[in-house]
């Protein structure tokens, strides 16, 4: 069954098609909340569930063409709403720049480019840095991204702006000079 028909059996109520669902798309909804709900297995697999409830219960708005970002998104926001609620920052994975099949010292180099970023966002406001992440590396539109967070999208804009201005000069003042830094601007 593709996922045309999935979508069509969902949406007249057919609990095989959930099943299907969670079998075709569970693993793609752990490893979201496993990354960012590091080392909490227990809460991964509760919010695991809560994302095929919520689609369940959403099924009339289910699009075949969208499903498998729909359960991302559903997963990325239970995740980050798990993380506000109890008080904690967003992670972002020393090793996220670095993939298996690289050569050794590009994997050395990339490895030393993560640790940077994650040193250079650390130095951001809290909230900026959590609207970074959210944004750029967990791929979250910023209108959602804002909503979420409680704040306007003009708001949002504003601070990745300012955010984007205050990498820019970190990295300069840490003496960073790589091919493409250059292009961090402050509008864009």
């Amino acid at each position: 069954m593709d996922d045309n028909d999935l979508v069509k059996h969902l949406q007249k109520g057919s609990t095989k098609a959930l099943e299907e669902l969670i079998d075709r798309y569970g693993r793609y909804v752990s490893s979201i909340l496993s990354r960012i709900l590091q080392g909490r297995p227990e809460d991964c697999k509760e919010l695991s569930a809560d994302v095929f409830i919520a689609a369940w219960n959403n099924r009339q708005k289910l699009r075949p063409d969208k499903l498998k970002g729909y359960l991302g998104a559903i997963a990325r926001n239970k995740a980050f709403n798990k993380l506000r609620y109890e008080h904690e920052e967003l992670p972002l994975e020393e090793d996220i720049l670095v993939f298996e099949d690289d050569e050794p010292c590009e994997a050395v180099e990339r490895k030393d480019t993560a640790l940077l970023v994650n040193r250079v966002l650390g130095q951001l406001e809290p909230r900026m840095r959590e609207l970074f992440l959210r944004h750029y590396y967990y791929g979250q539109k910023l209108a959602e991204a804002a909503e979420e967070m409680g704040i306007t999208l003009s708001a949002a804009k504003v601070w990745l702006h300012r955010g984007r201005a205050a990498l820019r000069e970190i990295l300069r003042k840490e003496g960073y000079e790589h091919e493409g830094t250059e292009n961090i601007r402050a509008d864009g």
